[in-house]
Parts: structure tokens; C-alpha cells; sequence
């Protein structure tokens, strides 16, 4: 491809990136509304009766934000997987749910706020099977631990028990173009973690002590829910990923299955010889170019797809991350 070609394919790609950036921000409005005002609608996925298995999906790197990057983070997004869950809690019919996990994993803190959230599902008396997909590894094991039972694929990815602390350092480029920061702080530490000049011995410890504690919590999770000892779960919080089988011997989880058994591990434990299952959508918009943009029900996503491969993930932040994460 010649040069001028090659400059104006760029060029086209970059608006249309820009543009879908804008559409994504501006799409509620144009559709009449806010994501709070949309609401979720159910879809059969199969079985009958009035008594329901709900299945929600927790796929993609788990954060807080809606969105890392132009494009968003995989398609997961926290508000909607926890607006999912709350109508599963919320709806008497609904007798046990499914968890589908794909995902390495992610922030800390969202991981465990959809930790909390499945628990207070069981305390409600409804039963939580968590299936695994490809990789249910970090954060994606954590949130497993919520549930009654864990089914996983024999090479399912999962395990990566552990912490990153995600600090961005840049200050040999910023020191390359002359960038500098005059940083007037209240004490010593105030600035651990800033990007633009070399980690101290203090803050790398105190970074230390922080990810020392997380850890602490996620071993604890471990050796409570799947009632090994805290040195057994210990030797096995590498931070390494296991297949589907090491886990199962391990005891990392309980059985091997796919989706279709852990629907029929939900209704056993719920008592339920029938049930319907079945999935969240959100209720249609009404605009047909925002919904084939955006990938809902009329698009399959390839214009996003196209983009997110050519353009990349823009999601550089030098904000320090606290993670459960597989990188």
C-alpha cells in the first residue's frame, strides 16, 4: 500500500473510532434515556413452569469502570452483571442461579463486590453453581468461591491465587522529553505510586504491606470455602494457573461440567425436578444504527471488532491497580 492510501485508510479508522467513542457516550440519550432507565428483560433459554434458574454471564477483564480504554473492557460491564444479579435476588420465582465465568480476572474491589453479592443470593436461599469457561483464573476463581458448587472443564484455566499491584513508571520518558513534577506533599508517602519519579524503599514496602493483605484475604477465602487448611492453599497461591483436573485434585473445585451441568446441578439443589431457564437482556431501544454500533440484538459487533484490532487498546491509566488479575 502506497503512503497516501495508507495515511488516508489511518485516517478513516481514527474517526470512526472517535465517532464510535461518541456514540457510545451519547447513544442513552439518543435512545431515550440512561442505562438506569433501560431495565432488563428475561429470555428463555429452555425448560417450563413458573419456578426459574437464572443464568448470568461474567465475561471479560472484571473493573469497576464501564469500559477500559476507546473500547471497553471485552464486553463486561459492572453495573450491568450486578443489576443482573439483584433481579435474580430480587424475583421470589427465580429459585437458584448459574454464574458462567470467563474471565482472568481484575480489580480487587469489583471482584469482590460481586463476591459479596453471590453470598447474600445464598443467604437468601438460593443456590449459586458457578461454571467455569475457558479461564476463570484470579479474581474470576474468587468470585466462584461464592457458590455452592464449582464445575469446570478439564483444561479450564483457573487458580492464578493471588495480587498484582499495577504501578505505571514512566519517569525515564518523562526525564527523556523534559517533563518534570514539583510535588509539595504532606508527608513522605503521599505520592507513593507517582509514575513520574523512582519508587522509594518506603513506598515499595508500604505497596508490599497492601498486597501482602489482599493476599491474606483471598488464602482465607480459598481455605473457607473449599475447607482446606490455610498451609495447603498457601502452597498452592503461586499465582500459577491450573487446567480443570489439577484444580479438581487439588480441590480447587468440585467436578467437572460445562454450562448444561451446572444448570442441573442449580435445579437439584434448589429441589426442582423443572424449571425455566433463563438469561437478562436489555429491553430494545428502538434504534436500530446505535444497536448495530453497539452490538445489541440486530449487530453482530464486527464494525467494533474491526476497530478494536486496528486501533488497539487505548487504556493506559497512571493510576495505580490494585488486582486479581492473570496477566
Amino acid at each position: 500500500m502506497r503512503r497516501g492510501p495508507l495515511i488516508t485508510f489511518v485516517a478513516i479508522i481514527v474517526v470512526l473510532a472517535l465517532g464510535l467513542a461518541g456514540v457510545r457516550l451519547l447513544g442513552p440519550f439518543f435512545a431515550g434515556g440512561g442505562t438506569a432507565d433501560r431495565g432488563l428483560e428475561e429470555r428463555r433459554l429452555e425448560g417450563a413452569g413458573p419456578e426459574k434458574v437464572a443464568v448470568i454471564r461474567l465475561e471479560g477483564v472484571i473493573q469497576l469502570e464501564e469500559g477500559g480504554g476507546l473500547f471497553g473492557s471485552d464486553g463486561f460491564s459492572f453495573a450491568r452483571l450486578m443489576e443482573e444479579l439483584k433481579q435474580a435476588e430480587e424475583d421470589d420465582a427465580v429459585r437458584a442461579v448459574v454464574l458462567y465465568v470467563n474471565s482472568p480476572g481484575g480489580s480487587v474491589v469489583a471482584s469482590d463486590e460481586i463476591y459479596r453479592k453471590l453470598k447474600k443470593i445464598r443467604q437468601a436461599g438460593k443456590p449459586v453453581v458457578a461454571s467455569m469457561g475457558e479461564v476463570a483464573a484470579s479474581g474470576g476463581y474468587y468470585v466462584t468461591l461464592a457458590a455452592d458448587r464449582i464445575l469446570a472443564n478439564p483444561s479450564t484455566l483457573t487458580g492464578s491465587i493471588g495480587v498484582i499491584f499495577a504501578l505505571p513508571n514512566v519517569h525515564k520518558l518523562a526525564e527523556t522529553i523534559g517533563y518534570s513534577e514539583e510535588i509539595v506533599a504532606s508527608g513522605p508517602l503521599k505520592d507513593m505510586g507517582n509514575p513520574y519519579k523512582p519508587m522509594s524503599d518506603d513506598a515499595r514496602a508500604a505497596f508490599r504491606s497492601i498486597v501482602d493483605d489482599t493476599f491474606n484475604r483471598f488464602v482465607d477465602l480459598v481455605a473457607e470455602a473449599r475447607k482446606l487448611s490455610r498451609d495447603r492453599v498457601l502452597k498452592l497461591a503461586t499465582g500459577q494457573v491450573y487446567t480443570g483436573a489439577q484444580a479438581r485434585a487439588a480441590g480447587l473445585i468440585d467436578d467437572f461440567g460445562g454450562l448444561d451441568e451446572a444448570i442441573e446441578a442449580a435445579k437439584a439443589l434448589a429441589g426442582l425436578k423443572e424449571a425455566t431457564v433463563i438469561e437478562y437482556a436489555e429491553k430494545k431501544r428502538g434504534n436500530v444504527l446505535l444497536d448495530l454500533l453497539l452490538n445489541e440484538k440486530t449487530g453482530d459487533g464486527r464494525l467494533e471488532t474491526l476497530l478494536r484490532a486496528v486501533a488497539g487498546r487505548l487504556d493506559f491509566s497512571p493510576t495505580p491497580k490494585l488486582l486479581y488479575q492473570w496477566r
